[in-house]
């Protein structure tokens, strides 16, 4: 576990300690949104190809049983940035924050005072600090350029004329605005070019800042895509996925209680066809990826640069006939989770161990030398140095996650999510997508991981009621 002396983390790790001897890596989190970790290359039964996933992957550590903290995307990018888990800010679904604190640490601003240049680019749900208006440089950005989701943007389009936005500006300056409108109205598939489609105009300002990068210092770029979040309207060509190769619906064996899952919807009757058009969504996003490090190799980056691959959390397609997110089945709180540094990490590796998404965060602050971590963010987070090498212990035995009520832990195999005097046990090695509760066969395994949960909020805290920020 992190040690914490006078505000400075330390590993204690040799490994760590050669790795700093030499210069500090540039970091860049990829993350993307709503990936349910069946829909990638990385599955173990395939439905389509991510070769560039995979090939981070394939250089890299890949995390099978990695948890996220927040079940939808505004507190799982809140509690990232923070380093609060979901219930210190009472944020447990979105639209249930308002800012922070003024004066609310944020893990980029230590890295940003370290020496590094800091970027963000692309998707935010990152709320502001009273007094601003949603991410600010105040949060420890040199450079910042984003705009909302997809979803939201084409709500925004009946007013989009009058609303200042860089990605509208954008279609507006290339005269692409009615064609965004005009996909819109007719609900077809894009027909705006590969760089004015909004992710691939994430990937175009992340190639020109990569491109014009010129500072004597390392960088950090959270680079957020907004698929394969729906609507799933990439252009014509990624439509190559027959719904009869799809799962479709599956059923479990028990009725969850209904707090559990009321941000999920029931399946769609044409739940095939969804899950063929989210292939499509994300066969484009992994082509955007691949772009990014194409361009990392050709600027001479890729080597002493530290990519951390992630989605903020996964997605039920109709997965216990239901379909949406905010709930702690393992479609949804399982990341797809990969970090990659050929030259000091294990390359084609795959941990089982139990982690958290707000690993990340120390992770980070460990590559940049060993920063100052806040003593009131996540106590129980800790650096995958270990993992990542090889060398040293990494010494979380579980990991956590919650909604409003309700909270799930993981050892590895069992899973057990408990809220409201109801307690549902799942083996994922056995049983991965949480279809047969057996909490009335193994009553011994359901205290053992309940005193964890017990154990979890006494280090962390107790959880907030929503709004409380």
């Amino acid at each position: 576990m992190i040690q914490r002396c006078k505000g400075i983390l330390i590993s204690g790790l040799l490994a760590a300690v050669s790795v700093m001897a030499e210069p500090r890596p540039n970091i860049i989190f990829i993350e993307v949104d709503d990936l349910n970790y069946k829909y990638s290359g990385l599955a173990e039964n395939k439905l389509l190809e991510t070769p560039n996933m995979d090939r981070i992957a394939g250089s890299g550590v890949y995390f099978k049983n990695a948890m996220c903290q927040g079940m939808m995307c505004g507190p799982s990018r809140n509690s990232l940035v923070s380093g609060l888990y979901p219930h210190r800010m009472g944020f447990y679904r979105n639209g249930q924050m308002r800012n922070f604190p003024a004066g609310t640490w944020m893990f980029p601003q230590a890295l940003q005072k370290a020496g590094y240049y800091t970027s963000y680019i692309g998707k935010s749900h990152i709320k502001g600090y009273v007094g601003t208006k949603g991410l600010a440089p105040e949060m420890g950005f040199d450079h910042i350029q984003h705009t909302a989701g997809r979803a939201v943007l084409l709500s925004k389009l009946k007013k989009g004329d009058h609303v200042d936005d860089w990605y509208f500006n954008f279609l507006r300056e290339e005269g692409l605005f009615e064609t965004l409108k005009n996909d819109s109205d007719k609900k077809q598939n894009s027909t705006l070019p590969e760089d004015a489609y909004l992710d691939g105009f994430f990937t175009k300002a992340t190639l020109d800042f990569l491109d014009g990068y010129a500072a004597n210092k390392p960088f950090f770029l959270w680079l957020n895509y907004s698929l394969p979040h729906g609507p799933h309207d990439v252009d014509n060509k990624y439509h190559t996925f027959s719904p009869d190769d799809m799962p479709g619906i599956q059923k479990a064996n028990f009725t969850p209680p209904e707090k559990l899952v009321k941000d999920t919807h029931p399946a769609k009757k044409d739940m095939k066809q969804t899950q063929a058009n989210y292939c499509a969504a994300t066969t484009f996003l992994d082509r955007q990826i691949g772009r990014v490090l194409d361009n990392l190799k050709q600027n001479n980056l890729l080597e002493n640069t530290v990519v951390v691959l992630f989605s903020d959390h996964g997605i039920m397609m109709g997965d216990h006939n239901r379909i949406h997110k905010g709930t702690l089945f393992r479609q949804v709180t399982t990341p797809t989770f990969v970090v990659s540094w050929p030259k000091n990490f294990r390359k084609n590796a795959v941990v089982t161990t139990p982690v958290e998404l707000m690993d990340i965060i120390p992770t980070a602050l460990e590559l940049a030398g060993g920063l100052e971590f806040d003593e009131r963010s996540a106590t129980t987070s800790e650096s995958l140095m270990p993992l990542l090498t090889g060398k040293g212990t990494f010494e979380r035995k579980l990991a956590f996650a919650e909604v409003e009520s309700y909270v799930v832990v993981t050892d590895g195999q069992y899973r057990l999510i408990r809220g409201e005097g109801n307690c549902l046990l799942f083996d994922d090695l056995n049983d991965p997508d949480n279809l047969d509760d057996i909490s009335a066969r193994l009553p011994e395994r359901v205290e053992q991981l309940s005193k964890g949960i017990d154990e979890w909020f006494g280090k962390t805290g107790p959880a907030l009621p929503p709004k409380s920020f």
